[in-house]
């Protein structure tokens, strides 16, 4: 078994598929609301497009495909799913749902899993870097340019035809997570500034959208900041960030800003998007109680809870929640893992996908949640049976390593 040479950022057909695949529809919707394009049909390309390019990068992936990398547990969790996505298909007669699930999460999850070999950390961040900068500069731009395609809600927050504050949320979310990983390796001035720029970009265009999941994910991701082993000099310049937050917090009235992210149960549905999801997890918890065991099905009358537990209750039962405690539990590990070798942008975007997922979105509809966890796992189940097998040889160099970005910091 032999490592993957380094492959140059602009030959990285698997970099920039991933990339595509977990932070380009952002992009779209942008470009899809300023051109007014019909129907969708921009989406729609896009979609075909990524499919295309996951592929390629998995024929063009070479003749060990990751097929032994996988997970029971991920297997069983996507094979049930799956099932119930076709059974109420046939059911219900509406292919919606399931052709959504194929073309944006089954096929790319697939195809990037099993090209896992090409892995390299800071490919992969710069091609995030990249879109995730595109998508931000578009929507600020767009902002400050008095766009007839801006549009905001009862709160101020900012919107587009085809992407709501909680995806335009994400992508300023993704952006800062990929420039803290670039961040973390030695860049030239010019780059840094750079980086630096998006990074302001990110946080301002997360406080245009507002949005309460893309918030506390980032809560999430600055709690997993010390298994990430940042340098010493990183570590006072958070505590400096944090310290002069709580001070505002402390000092100023933060009544505005509650309301604006959303962040209390008053109003109604129409005012305030917090009681229209209590709402929708309520009729979720009463269709699971109707089937405990194996549950109602992925395709309720009144939409999805917009969280992810409830979701797999109200589908799958508790056969499926069984089944996903032990997802749960290799996610968990595999992060740890990545952590403990310096390696942050998986742990990071799937900490995002995974927080994200109990506020809003629906389990068939969050293409990024499936390919970073499957990614992942299949990448760290990859990355341990290397060191086995090193191990064996007497070889001293891990396979963490490879696809590291040096002088990780």
């Amino acid at each position: 078994m032999n490592a993957s040479k380094p492959v140059p950022l602009y030959k990285d057909l698997w970099a920039w598929s991933f990339a595509l695949a977990i932070a380009g529809y952002p992009l779209v919707g942008v470009l899809s609301s300023v051109s007014a394009a019909a129907d969708d049909k921009l989406s729609i390309a896009f979609r075909v497009l990524v499919v295309f390019l996951c592929g390629l990068s998995f024929l063009f992936s070479g003749r060990q495909k990751a097929w032994r990398f996988g997970d029971a547990w991920l297997f069983c969790f996507a094979g049930l799913y799956m099932s119930k996505v076709g059974i109420d298909y046939r059911v219900d007669g509406d292919s919606d749902n399931l052709v959504f699930a194929v073309t944006t999460s089954v096929l790319p999850t697939a195809f990037l899993a099993l090209s896992t070999n090409r892995w390299s950390e800071i490919n992969a961040a710069w091609a995030v870097f990249v879109v995730g900068a595109l998508t931000v500069v578009g929507i600020v731009w767009l902002q400050y340019s008095g766009s007839s395609a801006v549009m905001f809600d009862n709160s101020d927050r900012v919107y587009f035809e085809r992407l709501n504050p909680i995806s335009i949320g994400h992508a300023g979310l993704t952006a800062l997570i990929a420039s803290y990983t670039l961040m973390r390796t030695p860049q030239g001035k010019i780059v840094k500034s750079a980086i630096l720029t998006v990074v302001a970009l990110s946080a301002f265009t997360m406080y245009l959208a507002s949005a309460r999941g893309p918030l506390v994910a980032m809560l999430c991701c600055v709690a997993l900041f010390p298994m990430l082993r940042p340098r010493l000099k990183t570590i006072i310049m958070g505590w400096v960030l944090l310290g002069g937050i709580v001070l505002v917090l402390a000092t100023a009235d933060m009544t505005p800003l509650v309301d604006k992210f959303h962040l209390t149960t008053s109003g109604t549905a129409a005012t305030n998007s917090n009681v229209g999801r209590l709402e929708f997890i309520a009729s979720s918890w009463e269709l699971f109680q109707q089937n405990p065991l194996f549950g109602y099905g992925t395709h309720p009358p009144f939409g999805y809870p917009h969280n992810l537990f409830v979701e797999i209750l109200q589908a799958m039962g508790l056969l499926g929640m069984a089944i996903f405690v032990g997802v749960f539990v290799k996610i968990a590990m595999a992060v740890r893992f990545l952590a403990d070798r310096r390696l942050v942008l998986l742990p990071l975007l799937a900490t995002q996908a995974f927080v994200g997922a109990q506020f809003s979105g629906s389990l068939w509809g969050s293409a990024s949640l499936w390919i970073v966890v499957t990614v992942l796992i299949f990448r760290v189940n990859a990355m341990r049976s290397f060191d086995l097998w090193a191990g064996r040889r007497g070889m001293g160099r891990s396979y963490a390593q490879f696809g590291a970005p040096s002088g990780a910091r």
